[in-house]
């Protein structure tokens, strides 16, 4: 599951830095690939600006993920 959400995040940072256009995009990657689409995407903690996102908790399927994204690299663990 966690390579699957670092996929998605990954999809979803490419296409916007906006925190609510991540939920929205990472929701849909989700759901292309095959998982339950009654799980929802839900911001716990942020860092960042009103454009970028450096950091962040949030929540998916019952699970706290942590990601952060330094120069270009997204590192994602789960917590």
């Amino acid at each position: 599951m966690i390579r699957q959400m670092k996929q998605a995040l990954r999809y979803a940072l490419t296409i916007s830095e906006d925190p609510p256009k991540i939920k929205k995009h990472v929701e849909e990657y989700m759901a292309a690939t095959g998982f339950d689409r009654r799980y929802k995407f839900k911001w716990r903690a942020l860092a960042g600006n009103a454009k970028y996102t450096s950091s962040g908790i949030f929540e998916y399927a019952g699970q706290r993920y942590y990601f952060s994204k330094d120069s270009g690299e997204l590192e994602l663990e789960k917590i």
